[in-house]
């Protein structure tokens, strides 16, 4: 899909990267980005580059109003360090500071509030990039910057997270004279509008779970604007958890069941056929996987799940929908695996009355057993079952 249809772009704001390689801009840079998940607004963002010097200056609003500032070093040609300094608005005192140095091995020291500080060290191949949880997206545009200038149709490196003890990969490629994409070991993949020195305008998710978009602007008042996030959230009207942890506790005709799921928002966005697409796979919720648990078997239309512990799938459609029934659990919602699945049911798909917010899983029960349903936007999927004693 062309990306240079779209005027927003895509930044997630806990898990984006930063390359180890230097900055190409030879005079100072700076620029503003604005981060939003559908219609809120999720992230502010500044940034200065130079030769040697990336700064960026971030406000993020989930799930609590935080200030990062970030600072990636650079001598000749070579990232050498990298800090992150984490204040609620208005503080000095820093919630969190994450240092790594960079030589043949990255060795990062997180020091949390008044907790003993965590050191830990990779060896790195030469040229990876480093990650930082809710880094913003200047150090991606100063990788897109160094392809355009070299005149390349693609560039692939080695991914590190701060912190963490592996690395994953990341691959760009050219789409058209404004556009590239980038695909990460995560499989989430973004078109990225650009102009000619490869500076990110506008970047759209294509594919995984990094559903959000940035938009660069010409200016933002980013004290004004702290403030203001600070502001509604000490009133009660914070962002809070994007997608928040909920559980369906209950009883059918005998049967308890119990279902663990992340609850995303539709902040208008359309859901079914974009946000999460037709014929695919879908966790069914948000983060980690959904988790169910019954203490007897049900029977799904001929379909008979024994009483167990599952993690639930879907593959929606437009007509109907397929429930997968896992038996793999405590995984990550994108660590599906299709030898694991033992039972589907197909599930009908009726319209709701009005928009639910907030995808939202339910238990309607009857004489013989029940109804499980699964409401987002204005779509209902559902699938009946009997309670088998």
């Amino acid at each position: 899909m062309p990306c240079r249809r779209y005027a927003l772009a895509l930044l997630s704001a806990l898990a984006l990267a930063a390359p180890a390689l230097v900055p190409v801009a030879s005079a100072d840079d700076n620029g503003y980005f604005v981060v939003r998940l559908g219609q809120d607004t999720t992230a502010i963002e500044h940034y200065t580059r130079t030769a040697s010097r990336l700064t960026i200056e971030q406000t993020g609003r989930a799930p609590r109003v935080l200030q990062r500032l970030f600072t990636y070093d650079y001598q000749k040609g070579a990232l050498t360090k990298v800090t992150m300094i984490v204040t609620p608005p208005g503080s000095t005192t820093p919630t969190q500071t994450v240092e790594t140095t960079f030589g043949d091995s990255a060795r990062t020291r997180i020091q949390s509030g008044s907790a003993p500080a965590q050191n830990s060290a990779i060896a790195l191949p030469a040229g990876t990039l480093s990650l930082a949880l809710s880094s913003p997206w200047a150090p991606y545009e100063g990788l897109i910057m160094k392809m355009v200038k070299e005149k390349r149709d693609s560039l692939r490196t080695d991914l590190f997270a701060l912190g963490n003890n592996t690395t994953w990969w990341l691959s760009l490629h050219r789409l058209g004279p404004d556009s590239v994409s980038i695909i990460n070991g995560r499989m989430d993949q973004y078109h990225l509008r650009i102009d000619k020195q490869g500076r990110v305008l506008g970047v759209l998710p294509i594919a995984g779970t990094a559903k959000n978009s940035v938009e660069r602007v010409a200016m933002l008042d980013m004290a004004g604007m702290t403030a203001n996030y600070a502001a509604r959230e000490q009133s009660g009207a914070g962002m809070g958890v994007l997608s928040p942890r909920d559980s369906v506790v209950t009883t059918a005709a005998g049967a308890a069941l119990w279902i663990d799921y992340g609850r995303p928002g539709k902040r208008g966005r359309v859901i079914y056929g974009q946000v999460v697409p037709y014929g695919e796979v879908w966790r069914t919720g948000a983060n980690a996987a959904t988790q169910f648990r019954t203490d007897k078997a049900l029977d799904f239309g001929g379909t008979v799940v024994p009483a167990g512990f599952y993690t639930l799938w879907t593959v929606p459609g437009k007509d109907g929908w397929k429930l997968r029934f896992n038996g793999e659990t405590g995984q990550w919602g994108t660590a599906h695996n299709n030898d694991k699945d033992l039972y589907t049911v197909d599930m009908k798909v009726s319209q709701l009355p009005a928009v639910t917010e907030r995808f939202t899983i339910s238990v309607t029960s009857s004489d013989q057993g029940g109804t499980l349903n699964m409401d987002w936007d204005t779509t209902r999927a559902s699938a009946a079952f009997i309670v088998k004693n």
